[in-house]
């Protein structure tokens, strides 16, 4: 399998990179220009009011922040899955994943907190120039599985998620490849 976007990259367990040991990293975007993606399984125990100071009220308190990546860390992306909120833009052709939104339309559609849609707040982002990560897995550094945006917005992502996806034990996603 190769990378695209709506995969999911997983580090091999010979990545032993800080950054990256351990890491899944949901693909939004792979092309000509590089490859974009967010580590997934990197919640972080603040809430959203600590982190944001215009968080929407029925957010507040929610925990659903995550560390995306090494790159712009100081950065935020508030990535959900309404594509029709009002002031939200897609990532990217392919994926059903908007990034930001109108303030007002937010907080109406999540005044009751997170939902299957989300939204999630990544700090940082997780980026390859172009051929970079294909030379990667070409190097066994990761493995390519494919990938569904309820795992991109689960707030509270299973400990072992790594582990089982390393194993294989998804719930039917197929085994990895390392081509």
């Amino acid at each position: 399998m190769k990378p695209s976007a709506g995969t999911i990259l997983v580090a091999s367990p010979q990545l032993t990179d800080a950054n990256f040991a351990r890491s899944v990293i949901y693909i939004l975007d792979h092309g000509e220009n590089g490859t974009l993606g967010f580590i997934i399984n990197r919640p972080l125990e603040a809430v959203l009011g600590d982190i944001w100071s215009e968080v929407p009220a029925g957010l507040a308190s929610a925990k659903a922040a995550a560390e995306g990546g090494p790159v712009e860390q100081a950065k935020g992306l508030l990535l959900h899955g309404c594509m029709d909120l009002p002031g939200a833009q897609a990532m990217g052709p392919g994926v059903e994943i908007a990034v930001g939104g109108d303030a007002d339309a937010l907080a109406e559609r999540y005044r009751d907190g997170c939902d299957a849609t989300g939204p999630r707040l990544f700090l940082g982002h997780s980026g390859w120039m172009p051929g970079q990560l294909d030379a990667e897995i070409g190097q066994g550094s990761w493995l390519v599985r494919p990938g569904r945006k309820e795992l991109l917005l689960d707030i509270a992502p299973p400990k072992n998620l790594w582990q089982q996806l390393v194993e294989g034990r998804t719930g039917g996603l197929p085994e990895p490849s390392v081509n």
